[in-house]
């Protein structure tokens, strides 16, 4: 990393480094830092937010303590703080570049009092083994994810570079399986709090599984398709923590273009309050 920096005028104690975008995020006066290369925020966060947002539409002012797993450099977590102004989020993150990034963003939005940036694996958390005390067993009401998607695939490792890990590791299963993840997810939530991920239509199976063998009932799940008339790719879903069996609802499909290159209502929307969004493709994962 080149570690000239420049410092950005809205907290000129935050630094903003050559390989940095700053990307305004349209809500609350928040603003995101990223890195040029290696995993950029998309569609996918958008939606993971909003989706996580809508379940406490009718109390946005509610005081909700917050998990985001896999948090990156924040961007969910940063969307969904925009809608749920008393939101408390604590964002957990392996990579060491993503978690110094979204420390960053956290002092740049001055979410010093909201937002706690923890470097450490979800695994030894699913294992019971994360001591911090920010993550504490049984005290969330929302765990939030936007995990690996594809299963991993060891005929396709061989040397690459920091960035292209980067990109592995937050689409691929290399580091963190679901089953971890959703026993982490679980070991953190509160008896009746909520997951929401996002995550592949082909996945359903294993993921609904693996979610009554770690306490958590599968709720809603709202598909999303890219054009009228073509087979969801992606999926939102909901679980809630020791839920009762049956009440499960299926969605009307979040459609995203109404035909090619035209967004449909309901994107236009979501991108009118949140049009920094700098590239649709980067993250729809098919």
């Amino acid at each position: 990393m080149d570690h000239t920096a420049n410092y950005i005028e809205q907290n000129p104690s935050v630094a903003l480094y050559p390989d940095d975008t700053l990307e305004d995020l349209q809500r609350a006066g928040f603003q995101l830092i990223q890195k040029k290369r290696g995993f950029r925020f998309g569609l996918d966060s958008v939606l993971l937010a909003a989706y996580a947002a809508s379940f406490y539409a009718k109390t946005p002012t509610r005081r909700l303590c917050v998990a985001d797993l896999g948090v990156g450099c924040g961007a969910v977590s940063l969307l969904l703080a925009a809608r749920l102004p008393n939101a408390q989020v604590t964002g957990l993150e392996i990579d060491s570049v993503s978690c110094e990034t979204f420390e960053r963003n956290i002092r740049l939005n001055h979410l010093e009092n909201r937002f706690k940036a923890v470097q450490g694996d979800i695994r030894d958390l699913a294992a019971g083994k994360h001591a911090h005390l920010a993550l504490s067993a049984g005290s969330f009401d929302l765990v939030i994810s936007n995990p690996p998607y594809e299963t991993f695939q060891p005929t396709r490792r061989q040397a690459e570079s920091e960035e292209w890990q980067s990109r592995r590791r937050a689409r691929e299963e290399t580091d963190l399986s679901l089953s971890e993840l959703i026993q982490a997810a679980s070991r953190l939530l509160r008896s009746g709090g909520r997951l929401v991920l996002v995550h592949q239509m082909r996945r359903l199976p294993d993921i609904f599984c693996v979610l009554r063998n770690f306490g958590l009932e599968a709720k809603t799940m709202r598909p999303i398709e890219t054009l009228p008339g073509k087979s969801p790719v992606t999926v939102l879903i909901s679980a809630l923590r020791d839920g009762r069996p049956g009440g499960f609802a299926a969605d009307a499909p979040l459609l995203i273009c109404s035909k090619p290159g035209v967004w449909s209502a309901e994107t236009a929307l979501l991108y009118g309050l949140e049009k920094s969004v700098p590239d649709e493709k980067k993250e729809v994962r098919t």
